[in-house]
């Protein structure tokens, strides 16, 4: 009778820490996604940096204001504690009606 008690608690030790495994797995590939990610826009960032020093080093007077970055235009929200990226509801385009 012990043995069957020692039996099935480690057939459940067992699955609970298989279960424990997936998901430490399930959040390091997450991770991994947003380490990449953030490694992307740090690049653009950089790319970007360079391409206007450069170009000012050409002409200083220039204006470029396509590539202005407006701060004001948005704010945004920094949520700690976060375990997925957020859902993004789709973007909906105004249809246009022939008048």
């Amino acid at each position: 009778m012990a043995a069957k008690k020692v039996n099935s608690l480690e057939e459940r030790l067992e699955g609970e820490m298989n279960q424990i495994k997936e998901t430490v797995e399930e959040r390091m590939s997450s991770m991994e996604g947003q380490v990449a990610d953030l490694r992307d826009m740090m690049k653009k960032m950089l790319e970007f940096q360079a391409q206007s020093a450069a170009s000012k080093a050409k002409d200083p007077e220039a204006k470029n204001t396509n590539s202005e970055i407006r701060r004001d235009e948005e704010e945004v929200e920094v949520v700690e504690g976060g375990r997925r990226r957020p859902h993004l509801e789709p973007f909906q385009r105004e249809e246009r009606g022939d008048i």
